[in-house]
């Protein structure tokens, strides 16, 4: 179901939405922190001495920034996440043969170790999830779809969603502390390719496939549909107790991106008109009154720098977190240090 709010319902709809999500841990205090990946050049320059991934942290508590470590870039997509409740620092690596792998880095020891095989890329990584268990979107050697793996952190086995499914494939992926549910956007390559296919005949923006949100439980892998969205594509997604959070957009590499929360249970969608420019991390916080994003918010009179931001649905006011002054923000994730 599609609800659409007029400008001046906004406040109502946004305060109820932050009672919403606040009352799912009444009385518990947010011990929670961003992890941050920003990619730079070794000499501050140029490729000449290669890049870096320099991983931090943001104290949200505190508001300090800590970095805790330069990893090596070698990856497709460069990528780290820090589970500060494991000292341990998880990201993308190229491994021995063609493709790349998941690694670990141990903060106090200084170490690097390989976790995975078998994987082609790694485009999300979730830790500190259910049973020592860390979740990826990420894709098999040898395979095109990106798929949904629960990897084991004790026995270091994959489990990995419709292992036999050649044609669903994984956009985003995100994890609800409150519920311990997986969140995955996901849609058909085939009607992916169809689509491509007709764009490229009328020479015409393409229009994206049938988008899904789709729940997972941990322990059993059963799977519920949260809500389909009839050609329109579902950028990022970001679940907090029975909320979800989207980004979506018309066409495919297109603007304009529409924001909209939608309820767990029922699959009701409620548009947001927000000031602000970003197609992928979004992140909801813990105490309901607002979220973290990656990329600008929209000011007629000012010019804005890329970068992390907090938005406050109640006062509408913007808090700069991590600007994008040296090297490039790929990626961050809100977590929790328990």
């Amino acid at each position: 179901m599609k609800k659409t709010i007029l400008p001046n319902q906004f406040i109502a709809v946004v305060m109820t939405l932050i009672l919403f999500i606040a009352g799912c841990n009444p009385g518990e205090e947010a011990h929670e922190y961003l992890s941050i990946t920003n990619t730079e050049y070794v000499n501050g320059t140029d490729t000449d001495d290669g890049m870096i991934m320099r991983a931090y942290t943001y104290d949200i508590q505190m508001k300090v920034l800590t970095k805790l470590a330069d990893l090596p870039y070698n990856s497709q997509y460069p990528l780290t996440v820090a589970s500060l409740a494991k000292d341990t620092i998880y990201y993308s690596g190229a491994g021995k043969d063609k493709g790349d792998e998941l690694f670990s880095y141990d903060i106090q020891a200084q170490t690097t170790q390989q976790l995975s095989s078998g994987l082609f890329a790694i485009n999300s990584i979730i830790p500190d999830t259910v049973d020592h268990t860390l979740v990826m979107a990420a894709v098999k050697k040898g395979e095109r779809p990106v798929k949904v793996i629960f990897f084991n952190q004790k026995t270091q086995e994959m489990n990995i969603l419709n292992d036999k499914d050649s044609d669903t494939t994984t956009w985003d992926i995100s994890f609800n502390p409150e519920t311990s549910k997986t969140y995955a956007i996901q849609y058909s390559e085939e009607e992916q390719y169809i689509q491509m296919e007709q764009s490229n005949k009328a020479q015409t923006p393409m229009v994206p496939p049938n988008h899904s949100i789709i729940e997972i439980d941990p322990i059993s892998m059963q799977t519920r549909k949260v809500i389909e969205l009839d050609k329109e594509q579902i950028l990022t997604l970001s679940a907090r107790g029975d909320q979800i959070m989207i980004a979506t957009a018309k066409h495919i590499n297109k603007y304009p991106i529409e924001y909209s929360m939608v309820n767990i249970r029922t699959g009701e969608r409620t548009i947001l008109f927000l000031p602000i420019k970003t197609s992928r991390e979004l992140c909801l916080s813990k105490d309901g009154r607002g979220f973290y994003f990656l990329g600008e918010y929209v000011d007629a009179n000012v010019k804005h720098e890329r970068g992390i931001y907090f938005y406050d649905l109640k006062t509408q006011q913007f808090e700069e977190v991590f600007l994008q002054k040296e090297g490039f923000i790929n990626n961050f994730m809100l977590l929790s240090n328990p």
